[in-house]
């Protein structure tokens, strides 16, 4: 009879440690679940997380900027004075750039205070649709929409490319709740200047919980 009753004791024992892996597992999952969506068709979703600030779409470009060689500030012309750009701040997940050379669509990791953030970027060319390569875009604009005094803490960025035209941008933080811009700068290192110029910008509302 002990014998008997040892050999049921044991068994929910060694079932316990077969199954003690498989439910941490489990868990782990739906705790990431919990936090952000996994869905490849659809952009990533926090539990109270913030995130692009829904409004009108964009629709000022009436036509497609060509977009011409690449040339520096000097080749542009020292002598030729670079006029105020007025540059916009869109709503939603895609938007043109401000000079209509290029189509902007984005993702983002989780957005919450002070947890860095991943942006996902994909850019093309409006002339073909075809993907905008070499782009680096490693010095985005980040700042409190109603104090543009006040940048993001982060300063160190990476734009790592891949597939061609899909740059992961980050890692950011928001360092305060609220209304933000992020403005995306691409081929930085062209002039400006010259109006085929690849150089070329823009910027969405990012809300921050």
């Amino acid at each position: 009879m002990i014998s008997s009753v040892s050999s049921v004791q044991r068994r929910p024992r060694a079932w316990a440690v077969r199954v003690r892996p498989i439910l941490w597992a489990l868990l782990a999952t739906l705790a990431g679940g919990a936090a952000c969506s996994d869905d490849e068709d659809e952009p990533a979703a926090c539990v109270d997380g913030g995130g692009p600030v829904a409004g009108p779409a964009d629709t000022h470009c009436q036509a497609a900027q060509e977009i011409g060689q690449c040339v520096t500030g000097a080749a542009a012309g020292a002598d030729e004075e670079e006029e105020e750009e007025e540059m916009g701040i869109f709503y939603g997940r895609e938007a043109d750039d401000d000079d209509c050379k290029y189509h902007i669509r984005f993702d983002n990791t989780c957005i919450t205070q002070n947890e860095p953030v991943i942006f996902t970027v994909q850019l093309t060319r409006k002339t073909d649709g075809v993907a905008a390569t070499g782009a680096e875009p490693d010095g985005p604009e980040i700042y409190l929409a109603d104090d543009p005094s006040h940048p993001s803490p982060s300063n160190d960025f990476a734009a790592l490319e891949g597939p061609p035209g899909t740059y992961k941008i980050g890692p950011v933080l928001f360092d305060r709740p609220g209304r933000w811009v992020v403005r995306f700068h691409f081929f930085e290192t062209c002039s400006d200047i010259p109006e085929d110029a690849p150089h070329g910008h823009t910027a969405f509302y990012i809300d921050v919980p």
